[in-house]
């Protein structure tokens, strides 16, 4: 049975502003393009960010959250397929070719402050706010999280991340090898992007 494909929001917020007395819209910055949402839109866009911690985000569970907001799942699919179009929503199977061509085509940037170790949990490392943990994530991923904005594009930030392990003796292959390393970080995205400790962009290819 295939899998269903991933909604990963592009994008970086940059708050709302006021077009009229009474209109309000979402300034998102993808690329060097500035986009702006009206309100239900902008719904749709921050609920791709992630709706349940436990479950992937597809875009049935995204239609139904929206649902939930009061779009009706006819709105929230078109929605869905206008951003996929315009750049602010990607779909990503993990493990397929659509994985590796967004990899190519898109970039990870951190937002939040990197803690350093857990005392309590050896060998995960916290992410969040000065005093504020707000994500919990391994090794591997902290260290790409922390200098993928250094490469131009995800794909790259996984080659690099792969050969430093390899300078370094790791040995389990999902270290080693950059498609597993990808399949790793699009596991974990949608736990970074739901406390904005990280943000996706186009990359230079993109």
């Amino acid at each position: 049975m295939p899998h269903e494909a991933l909604i990963l929001p592009i994008g970086h917020d940059l708050g709302a502003r006021s077009a009229a007395p009474d209109v309000r819209l979402q300034q998102v910055r993808v690329g060097a393009e500035l986009m702006e949402l009206t309100s239900s839109e902008y719904v749709v866009w921050l609920l791709a960010h992630s709706v349940d911690e436990d479950a992937p985000l597809t875009q049935r569970s995204l239609a139904e959250a929206g649902e939930r907001f009061g779009i009706g799942r006819a709105e929230t699919s078109a929605t869905i397929e206008r951003f996929v179009g315009d750049g602010l929503l990607a779909e990503v199977v993990p493990g397929e070719e659509s994985a590796l061509s967004f990899a190519r085509r898109h970039r990870l940037t951190p937002l939040l402050f990197g803690l350093g170790p857990d005392p309590d949990n050896v060998g995960m490392l916290l992410i969040g706010l000065l005093g504020q943990p707000l994500a919990q994530v391994s090794t591997p991923l902290y260290d790409l999280w922390t200098w993928a904005h250094l490469s131009p594009e995800l794909w790259q930030a996984c080659e690099v991340a792969a050969e430093v392990a390899r300078q370094q003796g790791v040995t389990d292959p999902e270290e080693l090898d950059p498609e597993l390393v990808l399949g790793g970080v699009l596991g974990s995205l949608h736990g970074l992007l739901r406390v904005r400790a990280a943000y996706l962009d186009r990359g230079t290819a993109g």
